[in-house]
C-alpha cells in the first residue's frame, strides 16, 4: 500500500484516539446537562474516524465492506447526539426528553437497516469502488435512501449551529469564548463534509474522491477541547447562571482582575438604570459613578462587607465584595453583591422607636411603683429593698450606714386648721426640703402618714446625728407657703447605724425609731442619737 495511504490512515486513527480520549474526560467531569450526550458524540466521532482509517488499510473488499457499514454507524447517529447535546446544555433546566432523540433516529436506523442487508444496499449505495489501483478509502456513488439520511444530518447540522450561534449572541460576554470554541468546533466538519458531497456531486473525476470530513475532527476535537476544558464548559457556574443570577433578588456583578466589569444580572441593570451594553467591558467607577458609597468600598479592599446608603432613589444596601482567587491564589476578580435592605432599616428604625418608648413607660411604671405619689419621694417598700441592699453591702466592705427617722411635730393642726389640702403642702414641703439638703446617694422615703426616714450610705451614726441636728435648725426657718400664709413646722428625729446599733435593717430602723421616740418624749423639735442606756 502507497506511504500516503498509509499516512492518511494513521491520521484518522489519531483523530478516533484524540475523540475518546475527550470523550473519556468528559465522563470525569460532574454530571451536568448535555454531559453524557457530548460524550456519546464524541465516541460516534471516533467510530467514523477509525472505521475509515480500518476501510483505507484493508486490503480485501470484503473488509472494506463490512468496515463501510460500521463506519456509518458513527456517521448516521453522531449529528443525532450532537443535536440532543447542543438542545440540553442550552436549556439546562428544561432536559429534552429522549423520546424526541428516538424520533430522529428513525432515518439512521433504516440507513443501518439498508447497509447491513445485501439485498438492499444498493439503494444507499449505488455502487462502491475503490479510490485506486494500489487501494485506498472507498469512493461511493449515492443511492435513493442516502439523499434522505444526507438532508436529515445537513438539518440537524444547522438547527444546532443555529441554537448555538442564539445562544452565543444571548449570553453574556463571559460565556462567548466558550460558544466561540463549540460553534467552530461544529462547523468545521460541516463546512468540509459540505465541500466533500459537492466534489461528488459537481466534479466526479477529482483526482482523490476520498471524504475529509474525519481528518476535520483533529480541529474540530480541539476546539472542544479547549470549550470543555479550557473554558470549564460544564462548570457549575455557566449551568447555575441563569437559574440563579437572574432570579435572586440582589445586584450581582462580577468583574475580572483587570476591574472590568463582565457579567450584570437584571437586578443589576435595573438598579442602575444601565442596560447591558453599557456595563459590560466597562471599568466599575463608570459603572458606578452615581453610587460613590460602593466605590469607595470596592476601592479600599479587595474583600469587604458593609451597609451603605445610596440616592436615586435612596435606599440602603447590605454590600458584599467577594475575591475570586484560582488554584494558585491569584486574584480572579471579585464578585460584587448588594441586597436592599431599606425596608428592614426602616422596620428597624421604627423598633427601636417602639422599644424606646416601651423602655420609657415601663421606667415611668418603676418610678411609679417605688415613688411616693404625693411627695414624689421614695415610698417605704424601696426603702426596706434598698436598706436590707445596703447593710448586705457594707457587712461585705466593712463601711457603717446610718438610718435618720423624722416625724413632723404636731402636724395634725395643719389638718385641722387649714384643711387637708394645707396638710398636703407641708408634706411636699418637707419632702423637697430633705431632697435638697442631702446628699446624691442618700436616699429620702416617706415611710409613711408624716414620718420620712433616709439612708445614708458609708456615714457613722454620729455624722448623721450632726447633719440631722442641721437639717432641724434649718428646717425650723424655713416657712411654707400656704394661701399667701408662711406656716412653720418642726420636726423630731431618731438616728441609729450598722453595725454600732444592729446588724440587719429591721434591727437598725427599729434603734432609730426608738430614738425618734425619745426625742419626742423629750419635748420634740430634737434629734437623738440611739443609745442603749
Amino acid at each position: 500500500m502507497p506511504n500516503q495511504w498509509t499516512i492518511f490512515a494513521s491520521i484518522l486513527i489519531l483523530n478516533a484516539l484524540l475523540a475518546l480520549a475527550l470523550a473519556a474526560l468528559l465522563s470525569r467531569t460532574r454530571t451536568t446537562a448535555g454531559r453524557r450526550e457530548m460524550a456519546i458524540s464524541l465516541i460516534l466521532l471516533a467510530v467514523w474516524a477509525f472505521c475509515y482509517a480500518m476501510i483505507t488499510l484493508s486490503t480485501s473488499m470484503e473488509a472494506k465492506y463490512f468496515w463501510l457499514k460500521m463506519e456509518n454507524v458513527g456517521i448516521v447517529f453522531q449529528p443525532v447526539f450532537w443535536l440532543m447535546f447542543t438542545l440540553n446544555y442550552v436549556r439546562r433546566n428544561k432536559p429534552v426528553k429522549w423520546i424526541w432523540g428516538l424520533a430522529l433516529s428513525v432515518v439512521p436506523i433504516i440507513t443501518l437497516i439498508l447497509l447491513f442487508s445485501d439485498v438492499w444496499l444498493s439503494y444507499y449505495y449505488a455502487s462502491v469502488h475503490v479510490a485506486s489501483p494500489a487501494g485506498g478509502p472507498l469512493v461511493i456513488a449515492r443511492g435513493l435512501w442516502y439523499w434522505p439520511q444526507l438532508i436529515q444530518s445537513y438539518l440537524i447540522y444547522i438547527y444546532s449551529t443555529v441554537i448555538l450561534l442564539w445562544f452565543f449572541f444571548k449570553n453574556r460576554f463571559i460565556y462567548r469564548r466558550r460558544m466561540g470554541f463549540l460553534a467552530a468546533a461544529v462547523l468545521t466538519p460541516w463546512f468540509v463534509n459540505l465541500f466533500y458531497q459537492g466534489v461528488l456531486t459537481f466534479q466526479p473525476s477529482f483526482a482523490i474522491p476520498i471524504d475529509f470530513t474525519p481528518i476535520s475532527f483533529t480541529i474540530s476535537a480541539g476546539l472542544m477541547g479547549a470549550g470543555v476544558f479550557g473554558f470549564q464548559l460544564f462548570d457549575l457556574l455557566p449551568i447555575a447562571r441563569d437559574v440563579v443570577m437572574e432570579h435572586i433578588p440582589e445586584m450581582v456583578v462580577v468583574v475580572d482582575a483587570h476591574d472590568r466589569a463582565l457579567d450584570a444580572n437584571s437586578v443589576a441593570r435595573e438598579w442602575l438604570g444601565k442596560s447591558e451594553k453599557e456595563i459590560i467591558g466597562q471599568d466599575p467607577l463608570d459603572v458606578f459613578r452615581a453610587w460613590p458609597q460602593l466605590v469607595n468600598r470596592f476601592l479600599s479592599a479587595h474583600e469587604t462587607h458593609d451597609e451603605i446608603e445610596v440616592d436615586d432613589p435612596p435606599r440602603t444596601l447590605d454590600l458584599v465584595v467577594t475575591p475570586i482567587y484560582n488554584a494558585s491564589q491569584v486574584l480572579q476578580g471579585r464578585v460584587i453583591v448588594a441586597h436592599d435592605v431599606t425596608e428592614r432599616k426602616y422596620l428597624e428604625t421604627d423598633l427601636r422607636t417602639q422599644l424606646a418608648v416601651n423602655e420609657s413607660l415601663r421606667m415611668q411604671l418603676l418610678e411609679q411603683a417605688i415613688r411616693d405619689p404625693l411627695t414624689g419621694v421614695y415610698n417605704r417598700r424601696f426603702f426596706a429593698e434598698s436598706l436590707d441592699n445596703e447593710v448586705a453591702r457594707a457587712a461585705r466592705e466593712d463601711n457603717p450606714i446610718s438610718v435618720v427617722i423624722f416625724d413632723l411635730d404636731w402636724f395634725k393642726k395643719f389638718n385641722d386648721t387649714y384643711g387637708h389640702k394645707c396638710g398636703d403642702e407641708v408634706l411636699q414641703s418637707f419632702a423637697n426640703f430633705l431632697v435638697k439638703n442631702t446628699r446624691g446617694g442618700d436616699i429620702v422615703c416617706r415611710y409613711g402618714g408624716e414620718e420620712f426616714v433616709i439612708l445614708m450610705p458609708n456615714t457613722k451614726p454620729e455624722t448623721a446625728f450632726e447633719r440631722a441636728d442641721g437639717w432641724r435648725a434649718l428646717y425650723q426657718s424655713t416657712p411654707t407657703v400656704y394661701l399667701g400664709q408662711s406656716l412653720t413646722a418642726t420636726f423630731s428625729a431618731g438616728v441609729a447605724g450598722y453595725p454600732a446599733h444592729g446588724r440587719d435593717g429591721e434591727a437598725i430602723l427599729h434603734m432609730a425609731d426608738q430614738a425618734l421616740y425619745k426625742s419626742k418624749d423629750n419635748g420634740r423639735n430634737r434629734v437623738t442619737l440611739y443609745s442603749p442606756m
